[in-house]
């Protein structure tokens, strides 16, 4: 079983949707919440500093029972991102540690809350860099919104939310299930700033959920109807010419897994590595 932790708004909405999923233990941090077991409500504070000078002592204790071996920890840049570190810093002994980083979009960022983007995009790459965590997961909600398509207003947030969510967990799904196929080898160590999303294999469209500089990794995950597996002559090329056409310098890495699924039509997904630091758009 793997953690979510989810701090602020957008971290606590997101790790809200993997309660559906067996394979979580989900832990919620905002301000205002009501508390109860795996519920941990803040005081509201006027800064990032203040927030991270305020863990209260009994959720560091909390958390360090609570937490599995492997955690995702989910945030974005509001003001209660400011105990991210403090956070992590409790529980980095206790469990391997990766963390998605949602990125707002633009026409949501300003005055602290732009500084605080600028400072935690940049803070957990490093981390990630050094291995003082696992992994990095960028998303750019502005991608998100492009892969989703049009969705109603009162819609807007739950679809991108579970989007997210969807994406990261069928990814874990299959990394944790025994491909039919498969090309992946061990990992790249140092690419450790990563980014997930969907691939259309029909139109060999990929829609990643942040635009990585210079991947040094790609691994694309094929959930296939076990009937096609079993009669579709055309797919294994079709796959092939999938990999090298999206190959994006000739020093990436590129894989690809194929796994029999009970779905009716193929499900595709893509994730890419990085061993650079990566810049904000401007």
């Amino acid at each position: 079983m793997q953690t979510i932790i989810g701090l602020g708004q957008a971290g606590c909405r997101i790790a809200e949707c993997f309660k559906r999923h067996s394979q979580y233990s989900v832990i919620k941090i905002d301000v205002g919440l009501e508390k109860s077991k795996n519920v941990f409500s803040l005081k509201r504070q006027s800064s990032p500093e203040l927030y991270e000078e305020n863990i209260p002592y009994d959720i560091g204790t909390s958390l360090q029972r609570e937490v599995k071996s492997e955690t995702l920890f989910i945030t974005s840049c509001g003001n209660i991102s400011g105990a991210a570190l403090a956070i992590l810093e409790k529980i980095k002994d206790n469990t391997k540690i990766s963390i998605m980083y949602i990125i707002p979009q633009k026409d949501d960022l300003f005055g602290d809350k732009k500084l605080q983007n600028n400072l935690l995009f940049n803070v957990f790459q490093e981390y990630s860099r050094s291995a003082a965590i696992e992994r990095v997961f960028l998303i750019d909600n502005q991608k998100v919104s492009d892969a989703a398509g049009p969705v109603p207003v009162l819609k807007y947030w739950a679809a991108l939310n579970e989007m997210i969510c969807a994406t990261y967990h069928m990814i874990n799904v299959f990394e944790h299930s025994s491909p039919v196929l498969t090309t992946m080898t061990s990992r790249i160590n140092t690419a450790r700033i990563s980014t997930i999303g969907l691939m259309d294999p029909k139109k060999n469209e990929e829609k990643m959920f942040f635009s990585l500089d210079i991947p040094r990794e790609k691994n694309y995950y094929y959930g296939v109807p076990k009937k096609q597996l079993e009669e579709d002559l055309n797919l294994m090329e079709t796959i092939r010419l999938n990999l090298k056409r999206n190959t994006d310098h000739d020093k990436m890495k590129s894989t690809y897994s194929v796994y029999a699924t009970e779905y009716d039509e193929i499900i595709s997904y893509c994730e890419k590595s990085s061993t650079l630091i990566q810049k904000i758009a401007p």
